[in-house]
Parts: structure tokens; sequence; C-alpha cells
């Protein structure tokens, strides 16, 4: 299961990370059971109350508002960042803009039912007031920025700085009439401060609080930036250095592929010279055991000026049968790989494709030789079959040797990628000449238990096929 899943619906376009709001909701849901540990009486609210009543101590009353707060802090914590995390879960976009309200919408009604659950379970009146709508506001602010994409105990620190600083409104007297601090614990803190005459006391503290904790989240906020904008600097490097790789991966490849057309054109001038050097020589030469050797001389070097017209154009192919394709390669390996190591079997010899004959032959001398790298060099089997399947000849090369390992299997088709040390091109050669004579490459591996490599290309079944130029495809 992908961890990010894309829908359409009605014309948006929507994308959800599975993983983080499942998260999400169990954070949120976390947020339901801490009401019933973190309680006034596990803290003492109400005994410092009382004993601030009867001794007329200013200190026992800040005591009592600062336990307040970090009880009510304690407990918002986990339905707010489950909250926040069910947010950025679920983006919803038109075309190119992020359709923003619906997550607005959806967290402030998370985080509202919340507070509905937890006056409804448990014996205590949760006021969803200004401080909450304030620390919701300026946390999606941070999130419509990007700028709370970080690590969770980042985002947990940071909404607790945000919390601690904007629960100090709730104790301060003067804001009970603004809609700050109307529930049950705030209001009798409150009160007793005002019984004792320490309401400008409890203020004067609050307010000091409230810009310490201020200040803390201002500098995380700032850190968050940096982190940001290093994130996105990072990204832009990584891109441009991609880039770059790739622009001198297709510089060498278009200086490799420069310097041997400019080669093998060259073999072209003496390779003429030679054949028309073998013509005349035919014409003045009776003995026919002599005319004999001159004919042979000269199919070969037909056959050479075949091959270099075939390297030298690269998008120039024709009908062969797979028993001539087989053959050609099998001439090839034989002299490197051991005929004990390489089984074979055609049975389609008579079987037609279209192909470039001399690179679609490297391309599966390719696939033989990674094979012959993989396994043991005295125990080692490496088989090459060639069957027709539906109008499709399947060329396949497995090894019982070393295997690739699923990280492996990601790179092998990069250009520069080896696992060997070797100049990274061959598979990468293999599947652009297989998909330029219109076939499909396909390879399966496991470590330790070989790799298997099948090449599939479209059967020619009539002449009017076989004749048709290579360009119509």
């Amino acid at each position: 299961m992908a961890e990010i899943s894309t829908r359409q619906i009605g014309g948006c376009t929507v994308d959800l990370n599975r993983r983080m709001a499942l998260e999400g909701v169990a954070v949120y849901l976390l947020g339901l059971l801490l009401p019933a540990v973190l309680t006034p009486n596990l803290l003492h609210i109400y005994r410092n109350i009382s004993s601030a009543l009867l001794t007329d101590s200013v200190a026992l009353i800040l005591t009592a508002a600062l336990k307040l707060v970090l009880t009510n802090v304690a407990r918002m914590v986990p339905h707010y960042l489950g909250a926040f995390m069910i947010n950025e879960s679920i983006h919803i976009r038109r075309g190119k803009r992020r359709l923003f309200l619906f997550n607005i919408l959806m967290t402030y009604l998370l985080i509202y039912l919340m507070y509905r659950m937890i006056n409804a379970v448990y014996p205590v009146q949760l006021d969803f007031g200004i401080p909450a709508i304030l620390t919701i506001a300026f946390t999606l602010y941070l999130s419509y920025l990007d700028l709370f994409e970080v690590k969770m105990p980042d985002k947990g620190i940071l909404l607790f700085s945000l919390l601690m600083s904007i629960q100090w409104l709730d104790t301060v007297p003067g804001l009970t009439g603004h809609g700050f601090g109307r529930g049950e614990v705030s209001e009798d803190i409150k009160m007793a401060s005002q019984l004792l005459d320490h309401g400008r006391a409890l203020s004067l503290f609050a307010w000091c609080m409230l810009t310490v904790f201020g200040f803390m989240a201002v500098i995380q906020i700032r850190l968050l930036v940096g982190e940001h904008r290093r994130k996105l600097d990072n990204e832009e490097r990584v891109k441009m250095q991609k880039h770059l790789y790739e622009t001198q991966i297709e510089a060498m490849k278009m200086r490799n592929t420069s310097e041997a057309q400019n080669l093998v054109h060259d073999l072209k001038s003496p390779l003429t010279t030679v054949q028309g050097l073998v013509s005349l020589a035919q014409m003045m030469e009776d003995n026919p055991l002599i005319l004999e050797y001159f004919e042979k001389i000269t199919i070969s070097l037909n056959s050479m000026s075949t091959m270099i017209s075939e390297i030298l154009y690269e998008n120039r192919e024709q009908v062969i049968t797979v028993k001539e394709l087989m053959r050609t390669v099998l001439a090839q390996v034989s002299v490197r790989i051991p005929r004990e190591m390489l089984l074979f079997a055609d049975s389609c010899e008579q079987s037609r494709i279209r192909c470039n004959k001399i690179r679609f032959t490297r391309a599966i001398v390719n696939l033989i030789d990674n094979a012959r790298y993989a396994v043991d060099p005295e125990k080692g089997k490496i088989d090459l079959t060639a069957e027709e399947r539906e109008g499709k000849i399947r060329i396949s090369v497995t090894d019982d040797g070393c295997g690739m390992t699923e990280e492996q299997m990601k790179h092998i088709f990069e250009v520069g990628y080896s696992g060997r040390g070797s100049s990274g091109m061959g598979l990468a050669f293999v599947k652009q000449v297989v998909e330029h004579s219109g076939g499909a490459l396909e390879i399966t591996s496991r470590p330790g238990g070989g790799t298997r490599a099948v090449i599939i290309i479209k059967e020619v079944e009539d002449d009017g096929d076989s004749k048709k130029d290579p360009g119509d495809r």
C-alpha cells in the first residue's frame, strides 16, 4: 500500500498521506484519555487555592495558576497535535491551487468536537474560547506556509510553547469579560486572587510568563524558517547536481557515439578499396580454386560492410530469423564462455523479427556477460532460450548467480550505475536497443536466487510486415 494516495473527486485532486493520518488519529484520541489522569486534584490545585485564602499567600495563588496552565497544556497537546497531523495528511487541490479552507474548517471542527467529548465524558468544563481559537489559527498559518512540516518532537515543542504562552491569558482577571478563562478552575483562581486583592500580581505574573513562552515560540519559529530554507536549498542543490550528472552522462554518450561513428566511417574507405581489388583480382585469375577463395573473401567483405553500416546507422533495421540472430550471438560468446556453462535452446528458429542485427546481438551478449559475472565461474549455469508465445518472440537469459537486492533493482537501468565497477552502460544500452526495436525488457531477480532477463519483441508474420519501413513504427 502506497503511503500517499491521490484521487480525483469532483474536479479536485485529493492527496492523502495514510500513515500520517492514522498516526494523527491515534494521537488525537489520546487527548480523550488524558483528562482521566491529569485532573486538577492530581496537582492539588484546589488545595493551593484553599491554603492561599487561609494564609493570604500570593505565592500559592501563582502556584495554582502555574499548575492549572501546565495541566491544561498537557491535556491539550495530544488532541491539538493529532488534529494538526490529520490536517497535514490531507491536501485538496484544484489545479495547482491548494484549497486550504477545507483544512481550516476540519481542524477547528476536530478540536471543537474534542472539547465537547471531554465535557460530556468527564465532570469538567473545558472552554473552547479565544485562546483555543488563537492557537489553532496561529498553527494553521504555519502549516499554510509549509513551516510546520518538521519532525514530531519539534512539532510537540513548538505547540507546547504556543499553548503555554496563550493559555496564560486564561489566568488574567481583566480579560474574563473578553472571552478568556471561562473554565471552572480558571474562574476560581481569578476569584480567589481578587478576594485577596492579588489580582494585579496574578495579571503581572501571567503577562510575564506569556512573554517568556511567546519569545520561546518566536525563536523556534525562526529556527523552523531557517530549517525550511535549508531544506529548499538542499532540494534545489540536489536537483541541480542530478541535472548536471545527467548532462555529463548524455555528453559522454554523445561523444562516445560520435567517436564510434567516425571510426566506423573511416573503416569504410579501406574496406571499399579491398573489395575493389578483390573484384579486379577475380577478373584476372583463371584458377578455379583461387577463384573459390576470392568468392569467400567477397562474401566476408560484403558481410563486414553490412555490419559496419548497421553500426554506423543505428536506425537501419532488417528482418532476420531467430536462428540467424542466435547463431551470431553464440559465435560472439563462445570464445569467452565455457560450453558447459551456457545452455542453449531455440524452439522458434524460423520465426522472424525486425531489428538492427549488430546492436540487437550486442544487447543479448551484454545480458550473457552480466550473467557470467554473477554465476560461480566453475559451477554456474546460464540458460539462453528463444521461444514464440502469442505472436511474440521471448529471448531469455537466466542464471543461477548471486542475484540482486531490491535496492540494486531500482538502479539497474540508470546510466553510470554498475555493480562490478564497469562503465554502467550495459543494461541501459540493452533497454534502449530493445525498446528502439519496439520490444520490452523484463528483469526479475532475488538475492541468492539468480536473475532472469527476458527480451520480448513482436514476430514478423508476413512479407508486407517485413518490408515495412522502420520509421513507420
